[in-house]
């Protein structure tokens, strides 16, 4: 909880930003004690951004009421939540209180079991859901909801329990996940590309008790042999294995009075933690990122100043829900606007060309390998993709040459870029009309709800508009914390500040310049190198398809820049003349000492560039 409180002309307001409970009214009251009430002409309070509150903080209201006796507290913007509580205990009467006015964000203040049963009250028969062989409605999602969680009950599952989610996008993945909800258990969700080793390490590293599978490579092998790998109680933790591949015939079933009652008893809080997310591991031990249902449609609802939303949109959803930027920009974005959203059958270029020509889609979140795909496909025409409105794109960079081509191919089309984390997404957007300089050079300018600070590396001070340094962050739909992460690991500071590793400034248009991974700083003989700045010029190199900027150890210098380099189909690679190149535009010290050139960089199970596996390649290629 925090409390803001400003006074003027003998008149205070205060603001109450959180939860008011058991827990946090005591805190209240020692920030209330501290303010003249007695003297004021006027007191009002804002309850703008209070989820919720209990009969411990209707008793602090009583106690401030108390206190000002020139006349009657002023509470203003009380959500549903809270309204509900004041009117059900009869303290509407005490107090000038006004509702807030219904809008957009109060689904944020839902849990997701909550904000489910709400959309199927208003819009039960409203198809939301597609896969190309069956149509769901508000409704079929909560039946098939349902039916998953008698399942998962009947197997022990109860409020609380840790269930892992891992299998390809489909909608009984969407069901599963709101079954989770519905029961108050943690979704755990998990890469269905992971090898059974690696699943069993997040299965201790998560506590995992149920394991939810679904599609995935090892069905096409030894499901069986897979199966029992990931299970073995040796080497891990979960005990109980549950089908989502198999149909849900939830037309067929009725929940038993018995399960309905206990899932109805069942209590859920915006603010309990209901997603697990875990990192990638790029450079070190995936960690698992807690979330609540405030985060995640907090975070969801953010696209809604950035992108215009129609009754007839559709979404096009490629990317993995196993991931922040498939589950909240893509699936509860359309969701929380109410936006039908379709699977391809694949997520291959031409698939997803076909879902986006035959469903008039008009939105598509992808990354930009897809998107170049899908233009560059035999079958391609712009007419194809002429419903196209919004494509956002995140992951990885665009060079300016790609977002020209882009815009050429799909002309109906506006991009946008976004940056985000697991912990936090998202950071920042570009928007409509920005140059395709600002599209290419920069990740958008910080939404509304988060607040960013550019630090210096070495000194921890602010950094100027311009200088690079640690992009740290803080907004209320940040993460919890790592689960069971020594405090030492949990990337915050004192001051409740997000330290993301990554590297950027901002310019004078308040943009964030992305320059890399803060691990990925190369100290060349003192002298600090960003990859990202090289990565740049790199790729501008006609030939150049992909760059990849690592540190490779050097006994003299300590470190060198060390460049890893995929080319575009048939082009012809000379390094004295890439040198040559780079030497126009970056300092003599940033020019790469080792260059190698791949027919693909290595990757991890969720597709992004294994940098410890490229870098361990280059300094054994380099004799290092």
């Amino acid at each position: 909880m925090k409390v803001v409180s400003e006074s003027k002309e003998n008149r205070i307001s205060i603001l109450i930003e959180g939860s008011l409970d058991t827990v946090t009214a005591p805190s209240l009251h020692k920030e209330l004690s501290a303010l003249p009430i007695e003297s004021a002409e006027a007191v009002t309070l804002d309850l703008s951004k209070m989820h919720y509150i209990s009969s411990a903080g209707l008793r602090e209201l009583l106690i401030l009421q108390k206190r000002f006796t020139r006349g009657v507290l002023r509470i203003r913007n009380a959500n549903a939540n809270v309204m509900d509580v004041i009117e059900m205990t009869g303290f509407s009467q005490l107090f000038d209180i006004t509702a807030a006015q219904k809008g957009e964000e109060d689904n944020a203040l839902h849990p997701l079991k909550e904000f489910l049963a709400e959309m199927v009250s208003h819009y039960r028969d409203r198809t939301i859901i597609d896969d190309g062989r069956s149509a769901w409605t508000w409704g079929d999602l909560d039946a098939a909801s349902d039916a998953i969680a008698e399942d998962l009950i009947r197997l022990g599952a109860k409020r609380g329990s840790h269930i892992a989610i891992c299998g390809a996008n489909s909608l009984n993945w969407i069901a599963t996940f709101f079954a989770v909800q519905k029961l108050g258990g943690l979704a755990i969700l998990v890469n269905p590309l992971l090898s059974a080793e690696e699943i069993c390490f997040l299965s201790r590293a998560g506590d995992i008790d149920f394991f939810c599978h679904g599609v995935g490579p090892w069905l096409a092998g030894d499901a069986a042999g897979f199966l029992k790998a990931v299970s073995d109680p040796e080497k891990s933790d979960i005990s109980i294995l549950y089908d989502i591949a198999r149909p849900v015939d939830y037309k067929a079933r009725t929940v038993s009075p018995l399960v309905r009652n206990f899932l109805d008893s069942i209590v859920t809080r915006s603010d309990d933690p209901c997603v697990m997310i875990f990192t990638s591991g790029s450079t070190g031990v995936p960690k698992g990122v807690l979330l609540s249902s405030y985060n995640v449609l907090t975070a969801a609802g953010c696209g809604r100043k950035v992108f215009t939303v129609q009754e007839d949109d559709v979404m096009c959803l490629v990317l993995p829900m196993f991931h922040i930027f498939g589950l909240v920009a893509t699936l509860l974005y359309s969701m929380m606007n109410n936006v039908k959203t379709v699977m391809p059958e694949r997520i291959k270029p031409d698939a997803v060309l076909d879902t986006i020509e035959k469903e008039r889609c008009t939105f598509l979140f992808s990354v930009p390998t897809l998107l170049l795909g899908i233009a560059a496909s035999p079958s391609f025409t712009t007419e194809r993709v002429s419903s196209l409105r919004h494509s956002v794109i995140g992951g990885a960079p665009v060079s300016e040459q790609q977002m020209l081509y882009l815009q050429k191919q799909f002309p109906s089309t506006t991009f946008f870029i976004v940056y985000g984390l697991s912990e936090i997404s998202p950071v920042s957007f570009t928007k409509g009309g920005d140059s395709v300089e600002q599209i290419t050079k920069t990740v958008g300018a910080p939404s509304d709800l988060v607040m960013v600070r550019i630090e210096n590396v070495e000194t921890k001070e602010e950094c100027p508009l311009g200088e690079v340094g640690e992009i740290l962050v803080r907004g209320v739909f940040l993460m919890s914390g790592y689960y069971k992460t020594p405090i030492e690991k949990q990337d915050f500071d004192a001051k409740g500040w997000f330290h993301t590793g990554d590297l950027g400034y901002l310019d004078d248009d308040g943009y964030i310049h992305f320059a890399g991974r803060k691990k990925e700083l190369i100290i060349r003989g003192g002298e600090n190198i960003f990859p990202g700045e090289i990565a740049e010029a790199a790729a501008a190199y006609p030939p150049v398809l992909g760059a990849q900027i690592v540190g490779l150890p050097d006994e003299y210098f300590g470190e060198i820049v060390g460049c890893a380099l995929t080319l575009r189909s048939g082009a012809a690679f000379d390094e004295e003349d890439f040198k040559s190149y780079l030497r126009s535009r970056l300092a003599p010290h940033k020019i790469p000492a080792v260059i190698a050139v791949y027919e693909a960089f290595p990757l991890l199970a969720n597709g992004k560039v294994d940098v410890l596996a490229l870098k361990r390649d280059m300094a054994a290629r380099a004799g290092q």
